[in-house]
């Protein structure tokens, strides 16, 4: 009889777990670092560093309303808001690129330059007025221009009034009463008067 050897062998790890197993882990390792491949890939180098607000205006400006770069690296610089302020610009341009420098310098002076930009938007669409830049002049002076737009619009399509004659009425309309504050009149005119308001006596019941 053979002599057997006195040392048994140790179990390999081939012994010490299935086939199915290695192989089983070996594939999902496989699946998993071919995922995390396909996501790198997937991910511009650029997205590591997400855009802040003063990038996305100097690109929106440059890209979208071709204004030169210098000019608009200083105004979104100078701006509060800088997605506010390109927004504006931007939305004001599509209809009439033309007036993209003038309109980035209403932008920049107004308080509410989204709705500076949606009022000479809503103008220009709905009622195609033949000078688009007498629109961007009614909407840089209105305090709301958001109503202002809605106002004009409404009028013109009901009263059948022209859009200068409209954009007048609803400006004038943002005036302070007279009548309640005399001193707001213009320099040069006299300040109304109001009415005395008659005085009637209570005469108590008997």
């Amino acid at each position: 009889m053979p002599r057997q050897s006195a040392c048994r062998q140790k179990p390999t790890l081939a012994h010490s777990f299935p086939s199915s197993a290695i192989a089983g882990a070996v594939s999902w390792g496989a699946i998993a670092s071919l995922q995390t491949g396909l996501l790198t890939l997937a991910i511009p180098s650029g997205a590591a560093h997400a855009a802040n607000s003063f990038q996305r205006c100097a690109s929106e400006l440059v890209r979208l309303a071709q204004i030169a770069p210098e000019i608009a690296a200083n105004a979104c610089a100078d701006a509060l808001n800088p997605q506010d302020l390109s927004r504006c610009v931007t939305r004001i341009s599509v209809l009439t690129a033309t007036l993209a420098p003038e309109a980035l310098v209403a932008c920049s002076q107004v308080r509410r330059p989204v709705e500076l930009g949606t009022c000479v938007y809503n103008i220009n669409r709905t009622l195609e007025p033949s000078e688009a830049i007498a629109v961007l002049n009614y909407c840089r002076r209105s305090l709301l221009p958001a109503r202002f737009s809605e106002c004009v619009i409404g009028l013109s399509r009901e009263v059948d009034f022209s859009p200068p004659r409209a954009m007048d009425t609803c400006i004038a309309a943002e005036s302070l009463p007279r009548r309640l504050f005399p001193s707001a009149a213009p320099p040069g005119s006299s300040p109304a008067v109001p009415s005395p308001i008659p005085f009637t006596p209570i005469t108590p019941e008997n």
